[in-house]
């Protein structure tokens, strides 16, 4: 092993110890990418390249559909019988279709597990473990079944989804509330326009006009005061005790109190002192999320869903409403750039899904999502913004709560301007990213920020967000702000055991071992949620490399000189304490399909896997 003296540190990386630090971390240099700094990550690479190359995960890395050899009749690969008979467009030859059907990948199958009966019969890639082999019959266990088992809840329903399509679905309350907004928008406008032609007037008169003007309201004034009345107008007294109606009364069967925890939700919720898993995009997917909640995480979300797609009753953005019954406190981020369009949702969500809470996004910083007025944009569009948070509040009958960054722009904040705001809205937990959204994820998350809108806020809890890797961050940012509560995204896929590790307060060196044998719960999690067929096994596949995109990050506690490990410093080239541990530390792609192999079993001759968040753009993903 080839020591490298600690004078060659370089800044940035973390400090390992002597005897495990090597030249590089593979014999070629050519085989590997090169790292590149997070600071750069939101340009990429310097250097000219194809339009798509970077992050598009092109080709057959398991979102491409698998085409069987032979086209098995869906209701025959089940078992069951084929309602189209001879007119079936499908094989009904089962002996050709498996034989052609790829080698098993173990005797162990979870649906079948789980639920006493495999919903992908023969496409199953574990169908020994519920083939009959006498008759090639498939095996059910009729008292599994008996016990109608349940683990995940929500995504949308057949008549659900029809409704939304069709645009049939009955929006009560959105449709009052929207009355309401319309006659507000309307003062609003109308208040801008007199304000307008105010401005115009002003600036067209002249200065003998202003003279006469000015001794005209002096008349006026003198004969007022002659009256008897006051001379000085002091609003604050004059108002003090009228209370002033909004221009959306809530009915008093809605109103809800607000504060730490909500007696006027169907679930009361305590979000003092907790751990909250950040809303991820890809990998902070429903089986990550059961791995969190193994290791002690308090609340979990689901990843950011688009307010239209779900209005359209898109499948795909529904799945991502899914929760396991593990997940206690659950809630779903939803982000959208228009008042009717975030209302709908949240009453339809409200009604349909089994949720704890809805997020509303507004510290998203890609620009797709931005310049669609949506996410870090709302921080500027606070007048639309508020009108969204009131209105979710007022069709729903759980908590809201909002996620935000500083600002739009760096040295410019406007979160001490919207926590107030939040807080008189009755809104149940504000999260705030340290960071504006100009920084991105560069530069460390402003703590201290948070403690000052932690100050502003009267009953709103307030949760920071940002860097932390250690129960040491952990104690230090809360210490400092003041916080009800902490935010982790980043610091949740490098090392999921921090929620363990903050419970505990002490580092926990996680071998090898472990750390594999969490990554075949994931690949079992990932079974039963994406299935246990060839697609479902590439698509696990395709999750456990993005997760492992992050992971290889993780550099071990008796590896490193001075734990604990920093968010901002990458592991240099190490030997680790054994073969797995240095595989798990590679940043090669192809290793981390090597790692997906020894538990999925080979993964398919065209499977090239390019991660979604590389190394040096993983601060893509939080929102």
């Amino acid at each position: 092993m080839t020591e490298v003296a600690a004078a060659e540190h370089r800044p940035g990386e973390a400090r390992i110890k002597p005897e495990f630090r090597k030249e590089r971390w593979v014999d070629s240099e050519s085989a590997a990418n090169p790292l590149v700094d997070d600071s750069i990550a939101e340009e990429g690479p310097k250097e000219k390249k194809s339009k798509n190359v970077r992050g598009a995960n092109k080709g057959n890395r398991g979102k491409k559909r698998i085409v069987d050899t032979v086209l098995l009749c869906k209701n025959l690969s089940r078992g069951e019988e084929c309602n189209f008979g001879e007119n079936c467009k499908y094989s009904h030859d089962l002996a050709a279709y498996l034989k052609s059907k790829p080698a098993d990948l173990g005797d162990h199958c979870v649906q079948f597990d789980l639920f006493g009966r495999c919903p992908y019969g023969y496409k199953c890639r574990f169908l020994n473990a519920h083939l009959n082999k006498e008759d090639n019959t498939l095996i059910v266990d009729e008292k599994k079944i008996a016990e109608h088992p349940t683990y995940t809840l929500n995504g949308i329903t057949p008549e659900l989804q029809k409704k939304l399509q069709k645009n049939q679905y009955e929006f009560t309350k959105t449709k009052a509330y929207m009355v309401e907004v319309a006659k507000e928008i309307e003062t609003e406008q109308k208040m801008k326009d007199e304000n307008t032609l105010k401005r115009k007037a002003m600036e067209n008169i002249t200065e003998q006009n202003t003279v006469e003007a000015n001794k005209k309201v002096k008349k006026e004034e003198e004969a007022y005061e002659s009256d008897g009345s006051d001379a000085f107008f002091d609003a604050p007294s004059e108002f003090a005790d009228v209370t002033i109606k909004p221009a959306f009364e809530e009915p008093k069967e809605e109103t809800k109190p607000i504060g730490p925890i909500d007696t006027g939700y169907k679930k009361i919720i305590d979000f003092r002192n907790k751990t909250f898993l950040a809303p991820l995009t890809t990998v902070g997917n429903l089986p990550f999320r059961r791995i969190c909640k193994e290791f002690g995480v308090d609340i979990t979300c689901g990843e950011m869903a688009l307010a239209p797609n779900l209005l359209r009753g898109q499948q795909s953005e529904w799945a991502l409403t899914k929760r396991h019954k593990s997940e206690d406190i659950f809630g779903v981020q939803i982000c959208g750039s228009k008042v009717e369009q975030i209302t709908k949702v949240a009453e339809v969500l409200s009604k349909e899904a089994d949720i704890d809470f809805i997020d509303l996004n507004m510290g998203c910083p890609i620009d797709l999502v931005y310049k669609q007025g949506a996410g870090s944009a709302l921080l500027e569009a606070r007048g639309r913004m508020y009108k969204m948070l009131r209105g979710m509040k007022v069709v729903s009958n759980i908590p809201i709560t909002a996620k935000f960054r500083m600002g739009v722009k760096d040295n410019y904040p406007l979160a001490d301007r919207i926590v107030p705001k939040l807080d008189e809205l009755g809104i149940a937990l504000g999260t705030l990213h340290g960071r504006s959204r100009a920084q991105r994820y560069t530069k460390k998350a402003d703590w201290e920020y948070v403690g000052k809108m932690k100050n502003l806020s009267s009953t709103m809890p307030i949760y920071g967000n940002g860097d932390i890797m250690s129960f040491e961050d952990y104690n230090h940012d809360r210490e400092i702000s003041g916080c009800d509560g902490v935010m982790i995204g980043r610091g949740a896929l490098i090392k999921p055991w921090l929620f363990d590790e903050i419970k505990q307060q002490r580092h926990l060196d996680i071998s090898a071992n472990e750390r594999f044998d969490m990554l075949k719960r994931f690949c079992d999690y990932g079974l039963e949620h994406w299935g246990s067929d060839s697609q479902g096994v590439n698509t696990t596949r395709r999750f456990l490399c993005e997760w492992q995109s992050f992971l290889y990050r993780y550099i071990p506690v008796g590896i490193l000189e001075q734990p604990p490990q920093n968010m901002n410093e990458r592991p240099p080239p190490y030997q680790g304490r054994n073969d797995l541990e240095t595989l798990m530390a590679s940043p090669l792609a192809s290793d981390w399909v090597k790692i997906s192999e020894m538990i999925l079993g080979p993964a398919p001759e065209d499977f090239k896997f390019v991660p979604k968040h590389k190394a040096n753009s993983f601060e893509k993903i939080e929102g």
